[in-house]
């Protein structure tokens, strides 16, 4: 009743090429970070699926008798209520994260394809206000 030793080598080499296997198998995972719009499609076709999906027999099946999940019917009307509800709290988190994380809300500027402003032209001053009072509030003459 002896352990052999060739069987404990064995063992150990399939051990530690098993580990090393999976060691660099996490190491080559890397997380892909998702953009919104990858995200928002994967939050919206997450209960009801795509058109390539519902095509199916076992889908067409679901679709008419309602099978689903545990606390889920497979109907495509409360599939897409469901998809509705998650894309809905998913904006609402987004944008909670947009306007909350700075005090100021930063938008790029668009390109201006003008070289020069309407301010600027000499003939934009004729006949009008000061330039800087356009917001100088008159009294109505009395009736």
């Amino acid at each position: 009743m002896g352990l052999s030793f060739k069987g404990f080598i064995s063992t150990a080499v399939v051990t530690i090429v098993a580990s090393t296997a999976l060691a660099t198998a996490a190491v080559a995972q890397v997380q892909a970070v998702k953009t919104l719009t990858e995200a928002a499609d994967d939050i919206i076709n997450h209960e009801s699926g795509d058109a390539f999906r519902n095509r199916s027999l076992g889908r067409q099946f679901q679709f008419i008798f309602g099978v689903g999940g545990i606390n889920s019917a497979g109907f495509p009307d409360l599939e897409i209520e469901r998809d509705t509800e998650a894309f809905h709290q998913a904006y609402l988190d987004w944008s909670a994260l947009q306007n909350t994380s700075d005090p100021y809300l930063r938008v790029p500027d668009l390109r201006n394809p003008y070289n020069t402003s309407i301010q600027l032209m000499p003939t934009s001053q004729v006949n009008s206000r000061v330039v800087g009072g356009e917001l100088v509030f008159e009294r109505l003459p009395m009736r």
